[in-house]
């Protein structure tokens, strides 16, 4: 009986579960993110914005990257004001060394997105770049000659 149950339940799980977001839906939240953080941190000019494509297995659909580079007061504080944004924000921290000497870094993990801030206190910049997870769906046409 108990296995009946189960199974049930795992298929009831497995049809509830919802379908799997489209690229544009990642793609909406990597630049939203990717703006806030450009936003906390303490940069001193307007950021150059790099978009591109991401690779995907073959039959994964597409993901595309964002990064954006710019000069900082503080390099330092700024990748610690962006990892405390992310947290705040509930974003999976994978790798905090934000308070590193040399090179400050964060990488996090979203539901769609994966996003990195690296401080380079020696040349005065940092660099917040994230990509979004492969996904299928009509691409925005923003991003289409990318």
């Amino acid at each position: 009986m108990n296995r009946i149950v189960v199974a049930l339940l795992v298929l009831l799980a497995g049809c509830a579960s919802e379908p799997r977001p489209p690229i544009s839906a990642a793609l909406s939240d990597l630049e939203a993110a990717l703006a806030r953080a450009v936003q906390v941190s303490s940069i001193t000019d307007k950021p150059v914005r790099t978009p591109g494509n991401w690779p995907c297995g073959l039959g994964e659909g597409e993901a595309f990257q964002l990064e954006f580079t710019a000069p900082a007061r503080d390099p330092r504080a700024s990748v610690v004001a962006v990892v405390e944004l992310w947290r705040r924000e509930g974003l999976t921290v994978q790798v905090d060394q934000s308070r590193h000497p040399d090179l400050p870094e964060v990488i996090v993990r979203g539901r769609l997105i994966e996003m990195s801030i690296y401080g380079f206190p020696d040349r005065g910049t940092v660099w917040i770049a994230g990509n979004t997870a492969c996904l299928d769906g009509e691409v925005p046409a923003a991003w289409r000659d990318v």
